[in-house]
């Protein structure tokens, strides 16, 4: 990329550079097609053309419904090109009334919502735009609307500008070098962490794999694999690889041990990424066994200020255990339409992630629980993902998970939620609880009541929606 993109701050424009200057780079590989950068940048111009037929231009708003690389990234950089934003269909349904999509778009004939108009091979045809008659396009115009994973409730929905996109790409050129990364996800190409990941891929003029299929990910050269934990948890499925990767990045939940040194045998190195929608990528966690054979984490630190503060927003000393705030260049601005929730996390110049974490002494970050996850029972400071842990220990449990109920004029009740194995009973499971966890943690610590379910409820990462344990309790639905 050349210097002078660096300063417009247009992702579209900034992958049009790129391909300037490496035409015969492959951009795009599929299980059975390739794009050089050179046909991208045509492919690109072509569908902000055919938008353009269609009414797009600044200030529309696309919602985008494909899991095609070569459909999404075209839609999005062609949009950043017009100054309008995009929207997944899926997250389309949480924008307020007066935001609503002025255009769909999708790649299947039979789409989710009336008025879609089908992308088809046409659009390719159609002639490119000149990019140099278009008007210039403000660093502040929105470009995508993502939303939060929504472990609290309804997904919050952030406005990711221009700028900020840019910005992002621009910092994790590290990971994503010229010419040499080869880049695939286990994610879908309408999610947000794909998307930020391809538009970093492309600025920086790195190769983008979409495929499942280890067997193109070696043919294709692929050096570097981006997953959830839940996803990579899932496609292994207790197998390794056949040959090893030399990179793994993975974020959205708590990488256990047994996971860690899992994917040990199937990458070179593995990397425990904190990140967040909010802030991009902030800080790495860095897995690998120790002189004594033993899973050991490193701390690597990135452009990003990640600080554990007190609840004043005050840094502690290192050690303490304390709330994770970051800053960056590239935050977003906050909530759309949620002033509250954008006052409490977004302040002091930074974002609180909501995350109770402290430093290791290899300088790893170590979240030990959610902020929701300290419960207040009358000014006693209980951690519930401690209690869980201890609950899901017990014989007989095959999955638990507590929290706390609002009592007019009393401290909060503190419930738990039990799922039994096949064949296990509630009164072993209540002895057992007796006999172990009331004298560990103490009666004030520990649950009043355990309540038999079928299923507690889980985000797609596996995050404790303790929120909705208060509601199924409340509902009565509760045995």
């Amino acid at each position: 990329m050349s210097d002078d993109t660096e300063t417009e701050l247009n992702p579209a424009r900034m992958v049009l550079a790129t391909a300037r200057n490496h035409p015969d780079l492959l951009a795009i590989v599929k299980d059975q097609s390739m794009l050089t950068y050179a046909q991208f940048a045509r492919l690109i111009l072509a569908v902000a053309g055919r938008m353009q037929a269609l009414g797009v231009g600044q200030g529309s708003r696309v919602a985008m419904a494909s899991n095609d690389v070569t459909v999404i990234a075209p839609v999005v950089l062609g949009a950043a090109l017009l100054g309008a934003a995009c929207v997944s269909e899926a997250a389309s349904r949480h924008l307020p009334e007066r935001l609503r999509p002025t255009h769909r778009l999708a790649d299947t004939e039979a789409p989710e919502q009336a008025g879609t108009e089908v992308i088809t091979a046409d659009w390719a045809k159609f002639p490119p735009l000149d990019p140099d008659q278009l008007p210039p396009v403000e660093g502040n115009a929105p470009l995508i609307y993502a939303p939060t994973s929504g472990t609290t409730g309804t997904p919050k929905i952030l406005t990711i500008s221009q700028e900020v996109q840019a910005r992002r790409a621009l910092a994790t050129k590290d990971d994503f070098v010229t010419r040499k990364t080869v880049f695939c996800t286990l994610f879908g190409a309408d999610a947000y962490p794909f998307i930020t990941r391809f538009i970093s891929a492309f600025v920086n003029g790195a190769t983008v794999v979409q495929s499942r299929d280890p067997a193109l990910w070696y043919a294709a050269g692929v050096n570097h694999l981006y997953a959830s934990v839940a996803q990579i948890g899932v496609f292994l499925e207790g197998r390794t690889l056949p040959r090893k990767l030399p990179l793994i990045h993975v974020s959205g939940a708590r990488l256990s041990d047994a996971l860690a040194l899992h994917l040990l045998n199937s990458f070179d190195q593995v990397v425990d990424l904190y990140a967040s929608t909010e802030t991009n990528r902030s800080f790495k966690n860095v897995k690998f066994i120790d002189d004594t054979g033993k899973l050991a984490t490193r701390g690597q630190p990135l452009d990003s200020l990640v600080e554990i503060v007190n609840d004043a927003g005050e840094p502690l000393e290192p050690g303490e255990t304390g709330l994770v705030r970051v800053k960056n260049g590239y935050l977003a601005a906050g909530y759309l339409d949620n002033p509250q929730a954008t006052a409490t996390s977004f302040r002091d110049g930074g974002f609180y992630t909501g995350d109770v974490a402290v430093f290791g002494p290899k300088g790893e970050l170590q979240v030990v629980g959610r902020t929701g996850d300290i419960l207040n029972l009358g000014g006693v400071k209980v951690s519930a993902l401690a209690m869980d842990d201890a609950l899901r220990a017990l014989p007989g449990v095959a999955d638990a998970m507590c929290f706390d109920v609002p009592v007019e004029g009393k401290a909060n009740s503190f419930l738990a939620f039990i799922v039994p194995a096949p064949g296990a009973s509630m009164t072993a499971i209540a002895d057992a609880f007796r006999a172990t966890i009331l004298p560990t943690f103490g009666a004030g610590r520990s649950p009043e009541r355990l309540i038999e379910i079928t299923e507690v409820p889980r985000a797609h990462d596996g995050g404790a929606k303790r929120f909705m344990c208060r509601t199924i309790y409340q509902a009565g639905r509760g045995s």
